[in-house]
């Protein structure tokens, strides 16, 4: 693949680039999770936006020795942590994959970004509920998901699929909440 397409440059990363545009933009100031697949993309995440200058970035994977401590780093005031790190120095962004989507307690945060979508779209709703919960201090959650290039969305339609099935889940068992820009559901 290295030889057909060349040298991977993160610069170069458009989805990175974004996420990096909202890190230090829209939400410069606050907590957020940010969700991936694969333990590979969260490391690769975590260190390009350490290399570009975001402070107290965590990263949390199967791989991750205690995911609880480094949970407590991000969400100290929800986890109830005894002795929880100076603000400063708690994380501001916590890269993961889905070894946070159950079970855990982040409602420090209100921002939820899908670096990309699982096919389950239990996931999507697994993730949100991660800070979408009792004990959340803010008014509204936002849910910031990265589709797939226009010319793989057209083959895949991976927006089309998870907004049925989110549209099918509402009906089935009653939901306010908008997924999607421009959905219903």
């Amino acid at each position: 693949m290295l030889e057909y397409c060349g040298g991977w440059e993160p610069d170069q990363d458009e989805k990175l680039n974004e996420l990096y545009n909202l890190l230090t933009g829209e939400y410069k100031n606050d907590k957020a999770i940010v969700f991936t697949q694969f333990s590979d993309t969260a490391e690769y995440i975590a260190k390009e936006l350490r290399n570009r200058g975001i402070k107290n970035v965590g990263c949390v994977t199967g791989d991750t020795d205690d995911p609880t401590a480094e949970v407590g780093k991000f969400s100290p005031i929800s986890n109830k942590v005894k002795e929880p790190l100076p603000l400063e120095d708690q994380y501001r962004v916590l890269i993961a994959t889905d070894v946070l989507s159950e079970g855990q307690n982040l409602q420090d945060a209100h921002i939820i970004i899908n670096f990309d979508l699982p096919w389950a779209i239990i996931r999507l709703i697994q993730r949100a509920g991660r800070v979408d919960r009792i004990g959340q201090k803010s008014e509204v959650i936002y849910c910031c998901s990265f589709f797939p290039s226009e010319g793989v969305e057209k083959l895949i339609k991976l927006k089309e699929r998870l907004t049925n099935r989110i549209k099918e889940n509402a009906n089935v068992v009653g939901s306010d909440e908008i997924f999607f820009e421009g959905g219903e559901t």
